[in-house]
C-alpha cells in the first residue's frame, strides 16, 4: 500500500446514501464507498464515524477506486447487504457491505461487526483505503495503533479493531490512507470490530459464512410480508427499513438512524431520532402486522408491558431503546452540522413532552392485537384501561401535539386520538366483560367528539383546524378517517381533505403545517403525509388518483428506496433524518390499503357483471 491523503471536503446530498444494520446499530454508506455514519455497540451509542455531521472532524472509513469512477447502489435482493459498484477505465469493482445478523440458538445476534468485501469483477484497479474513525462523536483525540492483524483506533474510553487482508501501513495517528490493487477476480476483506476485544486476523471472522447467513435471514423474514400489488418492490424495501430499525433486545424501534441532518439547512432544526417513540413505534410495527410481518407487534407489546410491570410511573411519549427513561438534550458544539446546520444534538427534550395522542394509538395498537386474539387480561389493564384513564382526565389539556410544537396548545388532532383511545378500550371493555370500565367512559367519548365536531372545525375555512378555536390548518387532521373517527365520505371530512390538498399541497408534497411554530427557517414537506393523502382518497373511493399519487411519491425515495423525514418541494432534496420509520410506515399503510381497495373494488364489478349476466342484461 502506499500512503495518499485525500479527504473529501463536500457533503454529499442525504438522498446518496444506504443503510446497512444489524438490528442493534446501523450505518450509512455513501454512493463513495465512505460509511460516514455509525455508532456502536447501539443506534444510539457515541458515534465511531459522523462525517455526515462533520465532514471535517467528524470521520469516516471510505474504500473507493483510485481512478475517477461512476457508481450505482443495489441490495442484494430483498435484504439489507449493500453492494456499491465502480467502474472506471481501469475496470469494475463491487463493495458489499454488511452487518452479520443472524439467529443463533434463539437469539438475533449482535456481533458489532461490520464487514466490507471488494471484489474486482473486471480489469484491474487500484483501491484507495482513508480509515479515521472519531470515536465519541469526535470529542478527545481517537489514535490509530497498527497491529498485525490491521490496526487499531482507541481513546480514553472506546476501541475498534480493523482486520484487513490487505497489509495496512499507519504512518500517522489520526488517519490511514493508502492504497492497493486488485485484479480480475481477487477479492480483498476488511473486517470492523467494536469493542476492546483481542484483534483477530480478518480470515477468522469467516465472512463468507456470516454473509450467507445474513441473507439468508433477511430473506427468511421479509417472506412473511404478503402484500403482492404493483408496489410491492417499495414496501418490500419499506418493511425491511423497519425491521432494521428495531432493537432486537426489547423489541423497540428508532425513528431513524441519525441525529441532527436538517428538516432547514442552516438552521435549528435538527433533532435526535435515535429513540422510540410510542407513536412511531406502535403504529410501523402495526403497518408491518398489515403487510404480513406481525411477530414485531407482539415484541414490541411485551416491551411495553414489561416496562409498566416495572414502573408505575406515567408513560413517557418517547424512551431510550433499553427503556431509558432519562434522555437529556445536549448539544455537539465541536462538530458544525450538516452543511454547517448546527446545533448537533444528542438526547431530546421532546421525551418530558405532554403529548395526548399516545393514549389513542397506545389503545389503538392492542385493539388491533385484540382483534387476531392476542390479548390478555393483563395487557388491558397495563395498556389499555392506563391509556383510556389519561385521556379521560387529560383530554383538554394543552399539549406539544403530533408535532412537537414547544409551546403547548389544545390540538384537535390530539383530541381526536383522546377519542381513540376511549372509543378503542371501550369496544375491549364490553368484550371482556369490564362493565364499569366502559360506563364511566361512554359519556366522555361522546363529550370529546362533540367537542371536536363543534370547536374544532371552522366554517370560514370549511375545514377542521390545528387548534380550537383557531383557523389555520394541519395535515395531521388526514388522520381522521384513517383511525375511523369520521368516515372520509363525510361532509366535514371530505371538505377538511379538499381543503388541505388546496393550502397545504404543492404537487405531490405536503407541508405538515403553514403556521409560525417558533423556529427558525421554512421546513421542507413531510412525506408521511402524502401518503395519508393517498389513505384518504383510497377512502373516498378516488382509486385511480390514488394509485397516481402513490405512484408519484414511489419516484420521491432514492437510488434504494428509502426515505428521509421531508423533501424540499422546489429542488426535491431529502431533507432530515434518514431513514425514517414514519415515512416508511406511511407508504407500506398507503399501499395495502389501496391494493385491499383495488381487489374489493374488482370483486365487486365483477359480482356486477356476473350479476347482469345471468339476468340478460
Amino acid at each position: 500500500m502506499s500512503d495518499r491523503p485525500d479527504l473529501a471536503q463536500d457533503y454529499k446530498p442525504i438522498s446518496d446514501y444506504g443503510v446497512i444494520g444489524d438490528m442493534h446499530t446501523a450505518a450509512l454508506v455513501g454512493l463513495d464507498g465512505s460509511i460516514d455514519w455509525y455508532c456502536a455497540p447501539r443506534f444510539d451509542s457515541p458515534s465511531v464515524f459522523a462525517a455526515v455531521l462533520d465532514v471535517r472532524k467528524g470521520g469516516r472509513f471510505q474504500l473507493s477506486p483510485v481512478e475517477k469512477f461512476t457508481t450505482k447502489q443495489v441490495y442484494e435482493g430483498d435484504t439489507n447487504v449493500l453492494s456499491t459498484i465502480f467502474e472506471s477505465k481501469e475496470g469494475r469493482i463491487k463493495l458489499t457491505d454488511f452487518m452479520p445478523c443472524f439467529m443463533e440458538k434463539g437469539e438475533l445476534k449482535g456481533l458489532q461487526e461490520i464487514h466490507r468485501i471488494i471484489d474486482c469483477e473486471e480489469g484491474e484497479s487500484g483501491i484507495r483505503i482513508i480509515f479515521q474513525p472519531r470515536l465519541d462523536y469526535a470529542r478527545g483525540t481517537t489514535s490509530i495503533l497498527e497491529t498485525e492483524e490491521g490496526c487499531a483506533a482507541k481513546n480514553q474510553s472506546y476501541q475498534v479493531n480493523l482486520a484487513s487482508s490487505v497489509k495496512l501501513r499507519v504512518t500517522d495517528k489520526s488517519v490511514l490512507t493508502g492504497e492497493f490493487r486488485l485484479s480480475k477476480g481477487a477479492r480483498a476483506v476488511f473486517v470492523l470490530k467494536w469493542g476492546r476485544t483481542p484483534a483477530i486476523s480478518a480470515t477468522r471472522y469467516e465472512t463468507s459464512k456470516k454473509l450467507s447467513r445474513t441473507l439468508s435471514y433477511w430473506k427468511r423474514w421479509i417472506g412473511h410480508v404478503k402484500y403482492q400489488g404493483p408496489f410491492r418492490a417499495n414496501v418490500v424495501r419499506s418493511c425491511l427499513v423497519l425491521k432494521l430499525l428495531q432493537y432486537a433486545p426489547t423489541g423497540a424501534m428508532v425513528a431513524a438512524v441519525t441525529t441532527s441532518l436538517p428538516e432547514s439547512v442552516g438552521t435549528l432544526r435538527n433533532w435526535d431520532y435515535r429513540y422510540s417513540w410510542i407513536r412511531d413505534n406502535a403504529l410501523s410495527v402495526l403497518a408491518l402486522s398489515e403487510a404480513g410481518a406481525s411477530r414485531e407487534a407482539l415484541d414490541y407489546a411485551r416491551w411495553l408491558i414489561n416496562l409498566r410491570r416495572h414502573s408505575k410511573e406515567k408513560l413517557q411519549i418517547m424512551m431510550g431503546i433499553g427503556g431509558e427513561r432519562e434522555i437529556p438534550e445536549t448539544t455537539l458544539d465541536h462538530l458544525e452540522g450538516y452543511r454547517r446546520s448546527s446545533p448537533v444534538r444528542i438526547g431530546n427534550a421532546a421525551s418530558k413532552q405532554l403529548q395526548l395522542d399516545v393514549y389513542g394509538i397506545l389503545a389503538d395498537y392492542v385493539y388491533f392485537l385484540h382483534t387476531l386474539g392476542w390479548t390478555t387480561g393483563q395487557v388491558y389493564e397495563n395498556l389499555v384501561r392506563y391509556s383510556a384513564d389519561q385521556a379521560m382526565k387529560e383530554w383538554q389539556s394543552p399539549d406539544s401535539g403530533i408535532w412537537e410544537i414547544r409551546q403547548p396548545k389544545t390540538f384537535v388532532e390530539s383530541t381526536m386520538w383522546c377519542y381513540v383511545a376511549l372509543d378503542r378500550a371501550i369496544k375491549m371493555a364490553r368484550e371482556l366483560g369490564y362493565d364499569e370500565d366502559w360506563q364511566r367512559w361512554e359519556p366522555v367519548r361522546k363529550k370529546v367528539k362533540s367537542q371536536i365536531l363543534s370547536e374544532g372545525w371552522s366554517e370560514k375555512k370549511k375545514a377542521f383546524t390545528m387548534i380550537f378555536g383557531g383557523e389555520d390548518l394541519d395535515a395531521a387532521n388526514l388522520l381522521m378517517p384513517l383511525v375511523g373517527f369520521l368516515p372520509a365520505r363525510d361532509a366535514k371530512m371530505t371538505s377538511t381533505i379538499q381543503r388541505i390538498r388546496e393550502e397545504l399541497s404543492e404537487d405531490d408534497l405536503i407541508y405538515r403545517y403553514k403556521v409560525d411554530d417558533g423556529q427558525l427557517g421554512k421546513e421542507g414537506t413531510f412525506t408521511v403525509c402524502s401518503f395519508w393523502m393517498v389513505d384518504c382518497l383510497t377512502r373516498l373511493g378516488k382509486l385511480r388518483e390514488a394509485e397516481g399519487l402513490l405512484n408519484q411519491l414511489m419516484k420521491r425515495s432514492n437510488h434504494l428506496g428509502l426515505y428521509s423525514e421531508e423533501i424540499d418541494p422546489k429542488t426535491g432534496e431529502a431533507l432530515g433524518n434518514f431513514p425514517q420509520a414514519y415515512t416508511h410506515m406511511g407508504l407500506i399503510t398507503a399501499s395495502v390499503h389501496l391494493e385491499e381497495a383495488r381487489r374489493k373494488s374488482g370483486l365487486i364489478r365483477y359480482a356486477k357483471a356476473i350479476s347482469n349476466k345471468i339476468s340478460g342484461r
